[in-house]
């Protein structure tokens, strides 16, 4: 009984470990609020998982400074994390809407929108795919169908390219127009 227990909290701290991680990655600038005054108020960079404890908090580290513990309630994404994580979520979503009209279309292109640890966004796909996708657009060019696969890959190019150049403002027009595509090709995803 005694080793069903052990093995039993072993795993949910091994889940705790994990879902601690997924939420703020290594790279990760957060925001301390913690019991220790010294470092409240100032952004910190997320170096890991307590190596003792995995499941009971991050180490943190300003620029330079010493590495310090702090539990998940007293930390908090930074402005500048949350707003990276917001646009992530919105180009996610507009990859997700051309996608969706492309299948729609019974054009399969594999699209990823990924996030670096350094806070980078890349939108990546199969260039085989892509091609096969834009020469059925270019036949096709006539017909509605072939209009919305053409729209779609320019949306997804105009994504990549305005991530990679980080022009965050064309991007949200992006997404905009990515949401009216799927609206108009009436695709819910």
């Amino acid at each position: 009984m005694g080793s069903t227990l052990q093995r039993g909290a072993g795993k949910i701290c091994r889940e705790a470990a994990h879902a601690l991680a997924a939420y703020l990655p290594p790279g990760t600038e957060v925001t301390y609020s913690g019991s220790n005054e010294g470092y409240q108020g100032r952004v910190y960079t997320v170096v890991g998982l307590d190596d003792q404890r995995p499941w009971n908090g991050y180490i943190l580290r300003a620029h330079g400074g010493r590495p310090f513990f702090a539990t998940l309630p007293s930390v908090h994404p930074s402005s500048r994390e949350t707003r990276q994580r917001q646009q992530f979520d919105a180009i996610k979503r507009a990859v997700e809407q051309c996608c969706a009209v492309l299948a729609q279309q019974r054009v399969t292109v594999d699209v990823r929108a990924e996030r670096t640890e350094t806070g980078t966004v890349l939108v990546t796909w199969s260039s085989a795919e892509f091609i096969g996708a834009e020469q059925r657009a270019e036949k096709e060019s006539a017909t509605q169908a072939g209009q919305y696969i053409a729209a779609a890959l320019y949306l997804l190019q105009a994504l990549r390219a305005h991530t990679m150049r980080k022009e965050w403002h064309e991007v949200a027009r992006d997404v905009e127009s990515a949401a009216k595509l799927a609206s108009r090709a009436t695709v819910r995803v």
